[in-house]
């Protein structure tokens, strides 16, 4: 019977306690007590703010009831601006009587004319008619008789002529023309000591090989001493005799005659 008994005890030893769980108590009187020391600290640290009105608005009234008050109206109506825009300010007489007159019709400046010239106009005397008809008939040449020959002559223009050289060198021409010839334009610079420095071909003769030598002439002529440092100027070589071949000339001008 001893063995049923101890085979009906369990194998651990589970013993029921019945006591006043003491603990629990205490955990709720902890959080009833932080709750109340949490309200007191927002009740006295941060209480709760009161709003207080705003005072009712109140009108004051000047009243000349009392010496101050009567003292500060006449102050103020001595001040007032409505007195002194009133006043009547002085108008002059005439004054919206006048006349526009624009700006453009003042003459401030006189217009420049041209200058009158006091030196009247040399008219030449009037010619014989006879005389014109006799000039234009052709003149006859003599059997037998040759022209002079006519050389080549060089002309400059006004800005060279004061300054040219009162007998120029005869120029030379190793190369003639069978062909008319037209008048060559050179345009030069002269330096302020009388040197030809620059030489250009503005109008051409029809022959290249005279032009050339004609530019290489114009070089030797010697001018006068100037102010400028560079003259410029025209020289225009009116082709003569001696720029033709032989009589090539002669029978051009008879050619052109007939």
């Amino acid at each position: 019977m001893n063995a049923d008994v101890e085979l009906s005890r369990p194998i651990f030893g589970w013993e029921v306690r019945r006591r006043f769980q003491w603990s629990l108590f205490g955990f709720v009187l902890l959080s009833a007590t932080a709750h109340a020391l949490t309200f007191f600290l927002f009740r006295i640290a941060d209480p709760t703010r009161v709003s207080v009105p705003p005072p009712a608005p109140e009108v004051s009234l000047l009243l000349p009831t009392t010496p101050e008050n009567r003292s500060l109206l006449r102050r103020i109506e001595a001040d007032d601006p409505a007195l002194e825009v009133a006043a009547t300010s002085v108008r002059p007489p005439g004054l919206l009587d006048g006349k526009y007159k624009p700006s453009y019709e003042t003459l401030r400046t006189s217009p420049r004319t041209v200058a009158e010239s006091s030196d009247p106009v040399p008219i030449p005397p009037a010619k014989d008619p006879l005389a014109i008809i006799r000039g234009s008939r052709p003149r006859e040449v003599p059997a037998g008789a040759t022209p002079p020959p006519v050389p080549t002559r060089v002309s400059f223009s006004p800005e060279l002529q004061a300054r040219a050289p009162q007998s120029p060198p005869d120029l030379a021409f190793e190369k003639r023309s069978d062909a008319p010839l037209e008048a060559a334009k050179f345009l030069i610079g002269v330096t302020d000591r009388g040197e030809v420095r620059f030489v250009f071909l503005q109008r051409p003769s029809g022959n290249p090989a005279l032009d050339q030598q004609a530019a290489n002439q114009l070089p030797h002529f010697d001018f006068s001493r100037g102010t400028a440092p560079i003259t410029w100027g025209f020289a225009t070589i009116s082709w003569g005799d001696d720029a033709y071949r032989g009589n090539r000339k002669s029978e051009i001008k008879n050619q052109k005659s007939k």
